[in-house]
């Protein structure tokens, strides 16, 4: 055998051997630090079910798990920074039911797209909604509030223009005739706090920020706006029980990672967060605060997500909501 050929063989053995040792020497996931990007501010329920997760998952992957912040225009600043971020799975972005579902139809100019844009991991917390009166209101029932509604305008506030609430607010006032106005807050805190103060009538909100709010005697809750029963209050019936179909939600969040993640990395992710959903101490700190763990496939995130889109993106386009 000639020199030429023998070189010329030894450099294909030396490609082949590279390209079998490859896949053999690739890096295990995770190689470096996990972030889960949150789109609110350090300490709200988003934030706080993030924090609980990074600490069981970073027992199950073996790896430091950090929570980064990136508050602000619905979402999109945390999206972004996921979407910029390199497709390996390193990186996942939790958010609600309006980041994934009601954002993207809501903002006039929006800079992603949740079905496009990102690789669904599981779906995470449900928590029902509640519809609340002020404690000295003289509405006792659904049928009062109807009614009343009927007589005079009523007040119902919102946690943000085409929040879940708005929207509820809006079926509700569709579905009863009745003379509700909507009035807009920047979140639950503020808009709760106008309620119990007696200068609102109504509000669609999370049990988990009512429920301390029920049992303190400072709200009355007259229905759950959601297709179950609340556990936080059993004796409080749903609003299709109460002949009121169709209004009825549950905010939910959820965690993606950036699309083109490989289907390992993302099946690992999903294995770690399911663990981490079902540990019975995970799943009495969160029952007790009124959130559901409902962990899932990925592939069944993402038709529940498709589904959602669809559901919410009607109901936003009806009420006539939109956000510059």
């Amino acid at each position: 055998m000639n020199t030429t050929r023998r070189r010329s063989l030894g450099a294909l053995a030396g490609a082949a051997l590279m390209a079998l040792a490859g896949p053999a020497a690739a890096q295990p996931f995770p190689s470096r630090t996990v972030t889960i990007v949150v789109p609110f501010p350090a300490g709200g329920v988003t934030d706080q079910i993030a924090r609980v997760l990074a600490g069981k998952m970073q027992d199950h992957l073996g790896k430091t798990v950090v929570v980064d912040n990136k508050p602000g225009a619905g979402g999109q600043i945390a999206a972004q920074a996921v979407k910029a971020a390199e497709a390996d799975g390193h990186t996942l972005f939790i958010g609600a039911t309006e980041m994934f579902a009601i954002n993207p139809r809501l903002f006039r100019k929006f800079s992603y797209d949740p079905v496009k844009d990102f690789q669904p991991v599981t779906t995470l917390i449900s928590s029902p909604l509640v519809l609340v009166v002020p404690k000295d209101s003289p509405v006792n029932s659904v049928a009062e509030l109807v009614a009343a509604g009927k007589k005079k305008e009523l007040h119902f506030a919102s946690q943000g223009v085409g929040s879940i609430g708005h929207l509820l607010g809006e079926l509700f006032r569709g579905k009863t005739s009745g003379q509700f106005a909507h009035v807009a807050y920047k979140g639950s805190a503020p808009a709760l706090q106008d309620l119990m103060g007696g200068q609102l009538d109504m509000m669609f909100d999370p049990v988990i920020t009512t429920s301390p709010l029920i049992a303190g005697g400072r709200l009355k809750p007259l229905a759950i706006a959601s297709p179950k029963r609340a556990a936080q209050l059993p004796e409080v019936r749903t609003l299709a029980e109460l002949g009121i179909s169709g209004v009825d939600a549950a905010v939910w969040f959820g965690a993606v990672v950036k699309a083109g993640t490989p289907e390992p990395v993302v099946a690992r992710l999903n294995e770690s967060l399911v663990k981490a959903l079902q540990s019975p101490d995970v799943v009495k700190r969160f029952t007790d605060q009124g959130l559901q763990p409902i962990p899932s496939t990925p592939q069944a995130f993402g038709s529940f997500m498709k589904d959602e889109i669809t559901r919410w993106g009607a109901l936003v386009k009806s009420s006539g909501a939109s956000v510059d």
